[in-house]
């Protein structure tokens, strides 16, 4: 039986869509090509038809996750008068840290990013950093734009640091310090109060 050009491209957009959840919940490489695609509701023999490869897919799926991300965090930030605190209250969070699977990549997957060696996948994440710093040095206070940028890196930095230390932690009580502390410092550096100062 023939599957319609439409089929295809909804079981792609599925197959992605269920790799970027579960890439960011268990690393690029903690799930394989057949459960994954069992995952996605799919038999595992599709996927050459719908892949050039592992890689392709896993470029794919850090894509989709940054989109994703970048929306949720677009809208926060539009709909805030201070959009700089909003992201890192959204960002910095108990939410973010138990919910890996639908928040940032980049504190998920970038150390397994790292690991791999395809240039299409660490092309892919040098611009989703690039992008959020550029996200970022918009939002932060600065009298230039060097300082600005040099804000921005750091914010980036330990935004994903924290994240990704609460998560590792086996201690709640430590794992939600680390979390509070950061955000609170970062709002108290760069939020509206201090570009008010």
């Amino acid at each position: 039986m023939k599957v319609s050009k439409e089929t295809v491209e909804q079981n792609r957009e599925r197959v992605i869509a269920t790799a970027a959840r579960l890439f960011r919940e268990r690393g690029i490489d903690g799930i394989g090509l057949v459960d994954l695609m069992r995952a996605a509701g799919l038999t595992p023999g599709g996927f050459y038809r719908q892949f050039k490869s592992k890689d392709d897919l896993i470029v794919q799926a850090v894509q989709r996750a940054y989109e994703d991300m970048s929306e949720d965090i677009a809208g926060r930030i539009a709909a805030s008068d201070d959009p700089l605190e909003t992201l890192v209250r959204y960002y910095v969070s108990g939410y973010h840290r138990d919910n890996p699977g639908q928040g940032c990549g980049l504190a998920t997957m970038a150390a397994d990013g790292a690991r791999h060696d395809d240039p299409a996948l660490r092309e892919c994440f040098g611009g989703i950093v690039t992008n959020y710093i550029g996200l970022l040095t918009k939002l932060v206070p600065g009298s230039s734009a060097k300082t600005k940028r040099s804000a921005a890196i750091a914010a980036l930095a330990e935004m994903i640091g924290s994240v990704v230390l609460s998560r590792v932690v086996p201690d709640p009580a430590l794992s939600g310090e680390i979390i509070d502390t950061v955000s609170n410092d970062l709002v108290k550096r760069h939020g509206k109060s201090a570009r008010m100062a």
